[in-house]
């Protein structure tokens, strides 16, 4: 039984002007695909059960959503405009009375408070449809809102159909509404293609409603922001820069000193105690765990899978991925940590590397607490360096090799030179 309120997401289109193989809706923005946020904002408003129309790459995209377990699939087998679209998810919403949401796609920067002011609106105002609008300076490529002398809604006209007098509306359609099911239904079934694309346009279905005697309503409760769609690499480059601003004010917001936002870069999926420092130029990307007071860079590179406890610090020109360093622990020069695991208080010196691929597959390098690993070390994983072990300026700790607790080794290969109680 379908749980609502539902949100049906329009994400069948090709996206030509991309050119690309990928699925419009695939490409990222600051680390995760389009779709994603305009899932996550129809979630945050409310939305119990989401559908996705799919068309073109439809196996890209499910495959891409198929650990989400609040998410069904409708196929748009042709590609017959938006108002087709949404009726290929007729037969799953066939039983469901009640309120859906409407978005597209490739709206990544939709925000979920408007939406749930809609979904909310709908239900106090008993509406058949309400749709969310924006004004915007530039209305180029919008479907204009056409309203009354009384400022009530008439219609949407889009941009292709749009006379030289209704170009000059700034109120405009950015694809976001909220239906009454199952009465969209009846509007879908008046639709024709009597227009420039020769598609069923669902911006004609609140006009049908309204011609029914039924209430539509339309509100501008959205921003610039929350409209821009992507549809070239120009707007995906756009929305990139607007979601890093929004991140990063997040974080700022929340306690975190950001010293040159223009010069940084931090994925959305990651997370950031207070009164840690990020300097300038560095990156901060994927699923990445990162304490209170920790230092990053500048210059670094922090990668995906990578957890950082309070008061570690990662410095400049330092690349750490899949790693762990536990509280205290720092790698402050020239250096590269993959898939090592440093105990608390460890200090990796200068250009230390820890060799983790040979050529097939990735291994570990577990580092216990208080240890010290030289300057220019090599520790060529699976290695173990035991607590308050130290590793001499240029050795090369070899595949396999376990160092003591306290041990101090050097050379190439490293040997131990005495042992510390």
């Amino acid at each position: 039984m379908i749980q609502g309120p539902v949100a049906i997401i329009l994400a069948a289109g090709h996206g030509k002007r991309m050119k690309s193989e990928k699925a419009k809706v695939l490409h990222e923005v600051c680390g995760q695909p389009m779709i994603h946020y305009v899932v996550e904002a129809a979630r945050q408003a409310g939305a119990k059960t989401i559908i996705v129309v799919v068309g073109y790459g439809a196996d890209q995209v499910r495959s891409a959503l198929a650990d989400e377990p609040d998410i069904l699939f409708a196929t748009q087998t042709r590609q017959l405009g938006t108002g087709d679209a949404v009726k290929a998810c007729h037969a799953l919403l066939e039983d469901y009375q009640g309120p859906a949401l409407v978005l597209v796609g490739d709206e990544p920067l939709v925000r979920p408070q408007p939406l749930a002011d809609l979904l909310s609106r709908q239900h106090g105002d008993a509406a058949a449809c309400l749709l969310g609008t924006a004004i915007v300076p530039d209305p180029t490529g919008f479907g204009r809102i056409l309203r009354d002398s009384a400022g009530r809604f008439l219609r949407i006209v889009e941009q292709r159909d749009c006379n030289a007098e209704e170009k000059q509306i700034s109120e405009v359609n950015p694809s976001c509404y909220v239906f009454d099911l199952p009465g969209l239904w009846d509007a879908l079934d008046k639709l024709d293609t009597s227009n420039a694309q020769g598609e069923y346009y669902l911006t004609d279905a609140p006009a049908w409603l309204q011609s029914m005697g039924r209430k539509v309503v339309a509100l501008p409760v959205l921003d610039a922001d929350d409209i821009l769609g992507v549809n070239t690499r120009q707007h995906l480059a756009q929305a990139h820069a607007i979601m890093q601003a929004r991140i990063q004010d997040h974080w700022m917001t929340e306690g975190v000193s950001i010293v040159d936002p223009r010069n940084t870069y931090i994925d959305g999926r990651v997370t950031i105690g207070p009164d840690t420092v990020i300097f300038p130029f560095s990156v901060v990307s994927g699923t990445v765990k990162i304490g209170a007071q920790c230092r990053i860079g500048p210059f670094a590179h922090v990668r995906d899978g990578t957890v950082l406890d309070d008061g570690a610090e990662v410095g400049a020109f330092v690349e750490v991925n899949r790693s762990h360093f536990e509280s205290g622990a720092r790698a402050r020069h020239l250096a590269y940590l993959g898939d090592a695991h440093l105990g608390a208080n460890t200090n990796i010196g200068a250009t230390a590397v820890t060799a983790n691929f040979d050529g097939r597959q990735k291994h570990r390098t577990t580092i216990g607490a208080n240890a010290m690993i030289g300057s220019g070390a090599i520790l060529v994983a699976p290695v173990t360096i035991g607590e308050g072990a130290t590793i001499g300026a240029n050795a090369v700790v070899t595949k396999g090799q376990e160092v003591a607790d306290g041990q101090t080794v050097a050379g190439i290969p490293a040997r131990p030179l005495s042992n510390r109680s």
